[in-house]
Parts: structure tokens; C-alpha cells; sequence
């Protein structure tokens, strides 16, 4: 107990809840080191300063093609296809599964004539064979919703992820 730490991204990103989440439910001790960015947190990674490291998966992916890490699990249900032969956690912690999530936003107020063109102009992007082909070698799945559908996932994310953040102490800096 508190000899080995995990770094995120950052406090309160989805990545630290991966971490907090392993925690949980593998009944560890270990000290969340949250940095500014995914960089800074590899670096310490790979010089050993951290034990481990939670991140999503274009970074790291990158890093364990050098030789320079070692990915041990994925916290998708699923393989990743960029890397299937790293397992999912909910292989050794059934349930698991914490998965980020990005999506194009502006500032509020925005006139529905620009979010909507926003919005064709991303999904056209997004239906893009050579676009879709370079997501997946990164490790990263595109996909497009509405902003309705968006918005219903940005809240039950929330939702189911609201007592592991209160469990946690979470914050967001």
C-alpha cells in the first residue's frame, strides 16, 4: 500500500477514473499522480518515476510499438483491432469498462446554423474511409451522433460515473 503510483492525463479525466476504478475493484493501494497532459506523464512513465500509467490508447500505442512500454490491458469490453493481442481488464475484473470519449463543441450561444454545419461537416469527416483507416491505427474508433445522441451520452456517462467520482475524491483542476 502506497508504494506504487499510477499516472493520468489529469485529474478527473476519464483515464483517472480508469485508475480509480481499477483500484476499486482490485482492492490496491496505489497513489494517483496526475499530470497536465498525456506527454509529461509518459515521460515519467518510460524514465520510471511512475509505476503505471492509464491513458487512451493513440499515445501509449505508439510508445508500446517502440519497445518503450508495456501495455498490459485495455478498459474497453472489447480488444482494441490496433491491438488485439492486449486484453481488455474485464478479462481479470469482470464489469470493467471506462471508455473516453471526445466530441467537436463551441462556445454557447452558437447560432443553430453553425452547429448544425458543424455537425455535417464532422459526420462527412467522419464517414471519410482514409480518416476512419488512420483512427484505427491509432487505437481510437470514430464514430458520429447527433447532438441529441451526444448530449444523452455525455449524461448518462456522468450519471454511471457519478459515485466512482464521489468514491474517489475526484476533481477537475
Amino acid at each position: 500500500p502506497g508504494k506504487y503510483t499510477f499516472g493520468s492525463p489529469g485529474a478527473g479525466t476519464a483515464v483517472h477514473l480508469s485508475g480509480e476504478l481499477f483500484k476499486a475493484r482490485a482492492g490496491v493501494d496505489i497513489l494517483h499522480v496526475p499530470y497536465r497532459g498525456g506527454a509529461p506523464a509518459h515521460l515519467d512513465l518510460v524514465a520510471g518515476r511512475i509505476s503505471m500509467m492509464f491513458d487512451n490508447m493513440p499515445g501509449t500505442l505508439a510508445l508500446a510499438r517502440q519497445g518503450k512500454v508495456r501495455p498490459l490491458a485495455v478498459t474497453s469490453a472489447q480488444r482494441n483491432q490496433a491491438a488485439p493481442e492486449i486484453p481488455p481488464m474485464g478479462e481479470f475484473l469482470p464489469d470493467f469498462e471506462v471508455v473516453s470519449w471526445t466530441c467537436v463543441c463551441g462556445p454557447a450561444g452558437l447560432p443553430a446554423a453553425v452547429v448544425s454545419r458543424l455537425s455535417l461537416l464532422s459526420k462527412q469527416a467522419l464517414e471519410s474511409p482514409q480518416l476512419v483507416r488512420a483512427y484505427n491505427d491509432l487505437g481510437a474508433s470514430p464514430w458520429w451522433t447527433t447532438i441529441a445522441e451526444t448530449t444523452a451520452h455525455r449524461a448518462a456517462q456522468q450519471q454511471g460515473l457519478a459515485p466512482l467520482i464521489g468514491a474517489s475524491g475526484a476533481t477537475v483542476e
